[in-house]
């Protein structure tokens, strides 16, 4: 059994995938791969990194399908099934996927989605879509967290930087505009990270991480912070884990105006 565990719950495009695996990169923890990710084939601009997957962090509460046509995401086409937190490491091993074996501590993310606080507006209707058992989203929190014997979540934030993070999210959410995007980053830094960590805090400790400034500035107070929280030693080398994730994954996206990313068959088709 592990011995300490956290939860990265966080809101799409705050990168929740690469703090899960970066998390998981620390000493006593299972030293995860990651995989480059890439949107649908035909998308404008496909070539280009969007996203890391991590199927080792992976914790998938229900069954669903994957519809992804991507080659790379290890997900791609396939029935998605559901196992129980307990049984994480026979997971790991059935699935063939490349751990320490030795891990005593992990961070894990939640599949279908990323946050369950999402359920909070719509309620049982988003629970009994997936088939839960829950019938409330304080239900769904409460056993996610005694199942998993959960430490503390870690949720990641924008603060300075959320520009180039709406730029990407306008790119792998096509139905966004760039503006659509900016308003959704807007309103989080407004008022949604506030309600996230409200609800999430009556329940269990919470560790707010402003993920811009670890990814884009390689910032050493985010960092030491969050080494406080996992009680690990520093990662040698750590920057180098952070600037690859910004090369690779949001600084393409400076290259691109906003009018290109909104005038993209994609975008334009469904708008």
């Amino acid at each position: 059994m592990t011995n300490d565990v956290f939860g990265c719950w966080y809101e799409p495009g705050d990168s929740g995938t690469w703090l899960s695996w970066f998390i998981n990169q620390h000493v006593g923890y299972p030293k995860f791969d990651k995989k480059i990710r890439y949107e649908r084939k035909g998308y404008t601009y496909g070539q280009i990194a969007t996203d890391y997957a991590c199927p080792g962090s992976n914790w998938h509460l229900a069954n669903f399908q994957s519809f992804r046509d991507d080659p790379m995401d290890p997900y791609s086409n396939k029935l998605v099934t559901t196992h129980n937190f307990k049984d994480y490491k026979k997971h790991l091993i059935e699935k063939d996927i490349k751990h320490d074996p030795d891990y005593k501590n992990i961070c894990y993310k939640i599949l279908p989605w990323h946050n369950p606080i999402h359920t909070g507006n719509k309620g049982s209707q988003e629970i009994e879509k997936w088939g839960l058992k829950d019938k409330t989203a304080k239900d769904l929190i409460l056993r996610i967290l005694e199942e998993s014997n959960t430490k503390a979540i870690i949720i990641p934030e924008t603060d300075i930087y959320s520009s180039l993070f709406a730029k990407r999210l306008a790119f792998i959410r096509p139905n966004l505009t760039v503006q659509d995007a900016w308003q959704d980053y807007n309103t989080r830094k407004k008022t949604l990270y506030a309600e996230i960590v409200s609800n999430v805090s009556k329940y269990v400790k919470v560790h707010t991480l402003f993920i811009d400034k670890l990814i884009l500035k390689n910032d050493i107070n985010e960092y030491s912070k969050l080494l406080d929280i996992l009680q690990v030693p520093e990662l040698e080398n750590w920057t180098n884990y952070t600037t690859e994730c910004c090369n690779t994954i949001f600084e393409p996206w400076t290259n691109f105006t906003n009018d290109q990313l909104d005038n993209r068959p994609e975008t334009r088709d469904i708008k």
